[in-house]
């Protein structure tokens, strides 16, 4: 795992994970890598209190170069050190107990290389009402069957077979766009490419915890413009997708949240005019990406 100046939800991650390593400990064995992306260095005495805890140890690397892939492939480099399969997560997420487990399931029925599973948002207490009741997070994630082939994953909740990254050592994350996000979809693109085979595990949960301060109607406009940025201007340089198809996209974006207030006064209901706001905000970074324009992120 990646941290960047989270040592709380770093320890309550950690915590989870040693959980899992007492509950699956007849399945496997489990070890962590933490890399610390802080220059700093601030996480080291929060991964090394958890040192006892793991039957194949607590790792600590420190990348402190703020680019989350250097940091992703400093993870990939220790965790092909330790063990034949990895796991991976954020810091600000917690997994179900069967995480593990549930990857593991999926990748012996498929002989998967990869596994990814679905990512479910937590809203912090205090939370704007308005969020719980417009669910503005349930739009993030389409819905994908159990066992369904990918052809692309996350790093928020995935499982990659260390022999297939043995095999192709010149495919890791790249560095171009560790600042401006989207590094997970260039790598498992770039990975399907070369013939990774990639599927879905429904049991395999993982819950991202979204600090106060984050969701705020100004902070989820800020970070669905930088998705929508991310989104244009990995699709311009990683395939066939042509600026002008992307303007488009984005512009169709745009209108249909514009439209989704009218439609819903029409068939009177609540106008939810947060989420369009929301909607546009992705669909205007989409454009602004199609026109050249990089925003970094991380």
């Amino acid at each position: 795992m990646c941290t960047y100046r989270r040592n709380e939800p770093l320890a309550r991650l950690l915590e989870r994970l040693a959980e899992i390593a007492v509950r699956s400990a007849d399945r496997f064995q489990l070890g962590v890598v933490v890399v610390d992306d802080n220059p700093g260095g601030d996480a080291e005495p929060v991964a090394e209190s958890f040192a006892g805890r793991f039957p194949l140890g607590v790792h600590y690397r420190r990348s402190g170069h703020q680019n989350i892939s250097l940091a992703r492939n400093e993870a990939l480099e220790g965790g092909t050190e330790i063990a034949e399969l990895i796991v991976m997560t954020d810091d600000d997420c917690v997994p179900d107990l069967g995480w593990i487990d549930a990857l593991l399931d999926t990748r012996e029925a498929t002989g998967a290389d990869s596994v990814s599973g679905p990512l479910l948002v937590m809203l912090p207490p205090g939370a704007p009402a308005w969020l719980q009741k417009q669910r503005v997070f349930d739009f993030d994630h389409e819905s994908i069957d159990d066992g369904a082939p990918l052809g692309t994953g996350q790093t928020n909740n995935c499982l990659i077979d260390v022999a297939w990254l043995a095999a192709h050592p010149e495919h890791r994350f790249d560095p171009d766009y560790g600042r401006i996000g989207g590094e997970d979809m260039v790598f498992f693109r770039g990975a399907t490419a070369l013939g990774m085979r990639s599927f879905h595990s429904e049991r395999a949960r993982v819950h991202q915890y979204e600090p106060i301060d984050e969701v705020t109607l100004w902070a989820l406009m800020k970070s669905r413009f930088w998705w929508g940025n991310s989104e244009a201007v990995i699709n311009l340089e990683t395939s066939a997708a042509s600026r002008p198809r992307l303007v488009v996209r984005g512009a169709k974006r745009c209108a249909r949240a514009l439209a989704m207030p009218l439609r819903r006064l029409v068939r009177r209901e609540s106008p939810h005019v947060r989420v369009a706001l929301i909607g546009v905000a992705r669909g205007t970074g989409l454009v602004v990406g199609a026109l050249g324009v990089r925003i970094n992120h991380h």
